[in-house]
C-alpha cells in the first residue's frame, strides 16, 4: 500500500511535468515515505526529512523541527502525512504558512479530518480534527490549486493549469472511419 501511495504521487508529478530536484518529508515519523521515494525516484539529489519528535529524529536521522518553525529552501515535492492534526490551534496558521512556503511544486497533504469516518477504538484520537474545508481554504488562500486526493500545486508553477486539455492535431488520413462510411467492411453471407 505504501509503495502505491508514493507511486500515485510521483505519477501525478510526472503527469504535470514536475522534475523533482528537492524533496521534503515533513513529519517523517519512521521515514517510510522518504525511503520509498528514494527507491522510486533515485535521481533526486536533495532529500530532507523533518519531525517534531526528538526520539523519531534520533532513531531515524531526521532534522528536529516543528511545523511552526519549518524553514529552508523550497522543495519541488513536499509530503506532509498525518501530522497537521497534532498542531495546536495557536500554531496552525503559522504551520500552514510555513508548509506552503516550503513548497515550490507539489504538496501532498494527508490528514485525518473531522469529516472522516474514524474507528475510534482502533485509531489514535489525539489532536485536532479540523474540517477538510479548513485545510482546503488555507491552501487556496496561499494560492495553491487543489487537484484532489490531497494533491495541491504551488502558485510558483505558473504554467500549471488543472483544467487544460491535451489536444493533438489529427491529419485527415489518420481518422478512423465513422459509422456508415464507405470504408466500413461488410461481411459476406455464407
Amino acid at each position: 500500500m505504501q509503495r502505491n501511495e508514493v507511486a500515485f504521487v510521483l505519477g501525478f508529478a510526472r503527469h504535470i511535468g514536475l522534475e523533482i530536484r528537492r524533496f521534503a518529508d515533513v513529519g517523517a515519523g519512521t521515514g517510510w515515505w522518504a525511503k520509498e521515494f528514494m527507491r522510486q525516484y533515485p535521481a533526486c539529489p536533495t532529500i530532507e526529512t523533518f519531525d517534531a519528535s526528538r526520539s523519531a529524529c534520533e532513531l531515524y536521522g531526521h532534522r528536529n523541527v516543528a511545523l511552526e518553525k519549518l524553514r529552508g529552501a523550497a522543495s519541488d515535492l513536499v509530503v506532509c502525512r498525518d501530522v497537521l492534526r497534532y498542531v495546536s490551534e495557536p500554531h496552525i496558521d503559522l504551520a500552514m504558512t510555513n508548509l506552503t512556503r516550503k513548497c515550490r511544486g507539489v504538496l501532498y497533504l494527508h490528514v485525518i479530518t473531522g469529516d472522516d469516518d474514524i474507528d475510534e477504538e482502533m485509531s489514535d484520537m489525539a489532536g485536532h480534527f479540523r474540517t477538510a474545508a479548513f485545510y482546503r481554504r488555507r491552501m487556496r488562500e496561499a494560492g495553491f490549486s487543489d487537484c484532489g486526493m490531497g494533491l495541491f500545486v504551488s502558485p510558483r508553477m505558473r504554467q500549471f493549469d488543472p483544467f487544460a486539455l491535451e489536444a493533438r492535431q489529427v491529419r485527415t488520413g489518420d481518422r478512423a472511419p465513422s459509422r456508415g462510411s464507405s470504408r466500413s467492411t461488410r461481411r459476406k453471407r455464407a
